[in-house]
């Protein structure tokens, strides 16, 4: 496992990958009870993603609103329901994906291998509001605070004004 495992509303959110050398191949998501103890694995699991549904991931789950967005090596960024793991919706970023999704002002930032960052809209449907390319590769995860978007990419720092629309 790379990703970082969130503990929310009782709940452990964590996606299971390998490094990035091993090349993309079928992956797991697992949402688990985090009330038990020993192997919880299967007696706690509360949905769970693998085989064609999910490719190896690195990231780390954003959560907002009752929506997880999970994002794969394999450049699939993914929506689904907090409660019942439905995909809401998947975007394809057509390059290798190492950060994580970010979530701020109801929007979500994600940075990809080709050095283009999308900004979508937060929510249970597919709107891209933009795409920006850094000149690099992004291999983290975008910050956003106080209408300031933190971009790191494999050369440079930039911190880009955000509005209400980009």
């Amino acid at each position: 496992m790379l990703s970082t495992p969130v503990i929310y509303d009782d709940k452990v959110f964590v996606g299971v990958g390998q490094d990035p050398e091993h090349g993309e191949a079928p992956g797991n998501f697992w949402v688990i009870d985090a009330n038990g103890s020993g192997d919880i694995t299967s007696t706690n699991a509360v949905w769970h993603l693998g085989g064609d549904e999910i490719n190896r991931t690195m990231s780390t789950v954003a959560i907002a609103d009752g929506i997880v967005y999970i994002a794969d090596l394999s450049g699939f960024l993914h929506a689904h329901d907090l409660e019942t793991g439905e995909r809401l919706w998947t975007y394809d970023a057509f390059a290798a994906v190492w950060g994580s999704p970010f979530v701020a002002d109801g929007k979500v930032y994600l940075g990809d291998e080709d050095g283009d960052v999308v900004v979508l809209q937060h929510g249970r449907e597919l709107v891209e509001l933009g795409e920006y390319n850094m000149g690099a590769a992004v291999y983290t995860t975008p910050v956003a605070q106080d209408g300031v978007l933190y971009v790191l990419s494999r050369n440079r720092l930039f911190a880009l004004e955000v509005g209400a629309t980009p």
